[in-house]
């Protein structure tokens, strides 16, 4: 939504992007930045981007760790269907159902 904070890793590292998605969308993509980065953020800004993103790759590994070593889908309908069910479980485990 309009206001809304995007956090997002290095790879993310592009100003013309950043500066194109605040001007279409009023969203804030606030990038990770490596040490070297012509924009290097204030210290208390890579505390926030750092205490978001550690959360959101926590859960993502929660998730990724749940999958077997490889997921046999003949469709791709099949296999997202098989990744939103891996999704499912994991939250219902967080849920303590």
């Amino acid at each position: 939504p309009e206001g809304s904070v995007l956090y997002a890793d290095a790879a993310y590292t592009d100003y013309a992007l950043e500066e194109a998605w605040f001007e279409a969308e009023q969203v804030a993509l606030t990038v990770d930045r490596r040490k070297n980065s012509k924009r290097a953020h204030e210290p208390w800004q890579n505390f926030l981007i750092q205490h978001f993103r550690k959360g959101i790759e926590t859960t993502i590994r929660q998730i990724t760790e749940q999958f077997p070593k490889s997921i046999h889908a003949v469709t791709a309908q099949g296999f997202a269907l098989k990744l939103l069910l891996f999704i499912f479980t994991h939250t219902l485990a967080q849920l303590g159902a």
